[in-house]
């Protein structure tokens, strides 16, 4: 019976034991669920980069800063035709729908040489089906960086060197005594007008110290000031042309009818043009053209024909000349005018003298 009490005994302390092992077991389960998010839902996602600086599976995934995931596979896309590296991703569904193209994917590290994550900014739109492959952003190495700054070391040493052995600007600033020299004279100048200056001689020294300068620039701005609150409160022709629409409507209707004139114009000037119209014969058609050109020829012609007549006449060639131009022909012919004009008064005056009638 005492042997069998404790049976019981060690029977229950080992049921105890394997109850605590198991809630010990199932706490270490939960946390690391929670820890790796095993029990959330997920979706997947694939991310393709150049390089992968060194990133393992296993590795968490952060959403603007927030642990959403978790890498769980690394591998090359093709390798036989690139060096592109495929990053699997679990996410969970929620964050999934906040990964889009805007969003940037790249790989950090916390702290200086802490342990690489891949760092995902969320995107600007919310998607009820997730994307499932992306881009990744490259990712500045640490030997890039290193090997950038030991060639701007090297630019720098040898700027140095440059310097010291008196090369450009400054290694002659740094060399020559002379410029040095002069550099010095000028500081000691520069200091003398300073204190010129401050002392109020010369004209900068009186605009210094001396206080009626700034007050007649205050003045001038307070009375334009008051000038352009004047020009406010006013009636007059500045405010009217600031405030006044009535120019501007003008000036509106004005150019309008300007628009209406030019088009005007160039429906008139089509009218002109056009074949339709006399004007436009007379512009556009050859046949009138050469019509008007010989016409113009025969009067020309007929022109210079007078002239040579006029000419003639007055060089007395001809009938003509000679009626204008010999006097004892005029004398001649004035004499007969009058003989003629006695004859017809005489016979008038007596007809019987010239005509008789007699029946037997």
């Amino acid at each position: 019976m005492e042997r069998s009490n404790r049976i019981g005994w060690a029977q229950v302390r080992a049921g105890v034991f394997i109850f605590v092992t198991l809630v010990f077991l199932a706490g270490g389960v939960t946390l690391m669920g929670q820890k790796t998010k095993m029990f959330v839902p997920k979706g997947k996602l694939r991310v393709v980069m150049d390089d992968v600086v060194g990133l393992k599976e296993g590795a968490p995934v952060w959403l603007a800063g927030v642990d959403v995931g978790v890498v769980t596979d690394i591998s090359f896309t093709n390798p036989e035709k690139s060096n592109e590296v495929d990053i699997s991703l679990e996410v969970g569904h929620g964050a999934l729908k906040k990964i889009g193209p805007d969003s940037r994917i790249t790989i950090k590290t916390r702290g200086l040489m802490g342990e690489k994550y891949v760092d995902v900014t969320p995107s600007q739109q919310y998607y009820e089906q997730p994307v499932t492959v992306l881009r990744g952003t490259p990712v500045v190495k640490l030997d890039d960086v290193v090997q950038k700054a030991g060639t701007t070391f090297e630019k720098i040493n040898g700027i140095i060197d440059n310097i010291n052995q008196g090369k450009g600007t400054l290694g002659r600033l740094n060399t020559d005594e002379g410029l040095y020299n002069n550099v010095a004279t000028l500081a000691i100048e520069m200091k003398s007008l300073m204190v010129t200056l401050n002392r109020g001689e010369g004209t900068l020294g009186r605009l210094n110290r001396d206080p009626e300068p700034y007050n007649k620039l205050i003045s001038i701005l307070t009375r334009a000031d008051q000038t352009l609150l004047d020009i406010q409160a006013s009636e007059g022709t500045l405010n009217k042309l600031i405030y006044d629409k009535t120019l501007y409507n003008r000036l509106t209707e004005l150019a309008d009818k300007s628009n209406q004139a030019a088009e005007d114009v160039r429906e008139l000037n089509r009218k002109i043009t056009s074949q339709d119209g006399t004007l436009g014969m007379l512009i556009n058609d050859r046949a009138f053209y050469d019509k008007g050109l010989s016409l113009l020829t025969r009067a020309d012609n007929s022109v210079k024909s007078i002239e040579e007549m006029a000419s003639k006449v007055k060089s007395g060639e001809g009938t003509a000349g000679m009626l204008l131009n010999d006097k004892d022909l005029y004398e001649r012919m004035n004499r007969m005018v009058g003989d003629v004009d006695a004859l017809v008064k005489d016979f008038k005056e007596n007809p019987r003298k010239y005509i008789k009638f007699s029946i037997f």
